[in-house]
């Protein structure tokens, strides 16, 4: 009997075990994208994702690692709506309300051939406290406390997607800037996170070109205002071409800035209205330029 019953609490705990590890579930998919920076002189502009854990800030326990695989991503890479999968698993279901971000470093290589990097591990992240969208740099853990806008609540067989756009312009602050016969040179830079965290789910894209009566105008800077403030920047590829994507429902205002040129009264009337963003809708819209001399 006292075997008996010592080899049915075994099976009673296998089973209980079980029950935890093969639960209900739904996925989540955590995708990498760029808001890219307007300088040429560089190859990559890097960071290095050790881990990437989700949980409810109400319950310190409750956090979960969605990876711990350390990857290294070139951000120039993921502009105009290039992305890059940094997670698609499956977690428990249940209610989530915060992602923590762990980069243990990052580093720039210019065309010319040097390069910079700046650990985390070592340094810290440059600056403190609350960052755009409530983001808040933990230098306690190392980590980059990231809340959703709303409760993320994962459902047996749910699928959700995120989007994280790193703003390289904002996040990689150059140090020692020095230009020479238009070759530019730096002593090196500080990483102060700026990135914006989104819904895929309830956003959209906007995409277009920019040119002039003679053709494509690359390297042009799109800004994108939302409540009178700047949300986001891209800049057109080598085709004139540009997008932004994960772009949240709302109202918004766009411009395209070009040294030497000016937008073209003509051409751009749509351009100066408001854009009204709804939920997985794609606006294009085009710019035309003329020069400003």
């Amino acid at each position: 009997m006292k075997y008996f019953f010592v080899a049915l609490l075994v099976i009673v705990a296998a089973s209980c075990e079980n029950d935890t590890t093969n639960g209900p579930v739904g996925t989540l998919s955590l995708k990498l994208t760029d808001a890219p920076m307007h300088y040429t002189q560089f190859m990559s502009a890097s960071v290095t994702v050790d881990k990437i854990e989700i949980g409810n800030s109400a319950h310190t326990n409750s956090f979960i690692t969605i990876t711990n695989n350390p990857m290294k991503y070139n951000l120039l890479e993921l502009v105009n709506g290039m992305t890059s999968t940094m997670a698609n698993v499956e977690i428990p279901t249940g209610d989530y309300n915060l992602m923590r971000l762990y980069i243990s470093s990052t580093e720039m290589k210019m065309v010319n051939g040097d390069s910079f990097t700046y650990n985390m591990n070592q340094d810290g992240y440059s600056g403190s406290g609350m960052m755009q969208g409530g983001m808040m740099l933990n230098n306690q853990n190392r980590s980059i406390d990231i809340p959703l806008d709303h409760i993320l609540t994962i459902s047996n067989g749910s699928m959700s997607e995120y989007l994280l756009d790193v703003d390289v312009d904002q996040s990689f602050v150059l140090e020692g800037v020095n230009y020479n016969n238009m070759m530019m040179s730096m002593t090196g830079f500080t990483f102060m996170p700026t990135m914006r965290f989104v819904d895929l789910s309830n956003s959209g894209t906007i995409n277009g070109t920019v040119q002039d009566i003679d053709g494509i105008l690359p390297n042009a800077t799109i800004s994108l205002m939302h409540n009178g403030k700047l949300y986001t920047t891209t800049h057109s590829d080598e085709n004139g071409h540009y997008a932004f994507i994960g772009i949240p429902e709302g109202v918004y205002t766009i411009k395209a800035e070009l040294e030497g040129y000016i937008m073209n009264p003509v051409g751009n009337e749509h351009n100066m209205s408001e854009l009204n963003m709804m939920t997985k809708d794609t606006l294009s819209v085009n710019f035309n330029m003329m020069a400003s001399n």
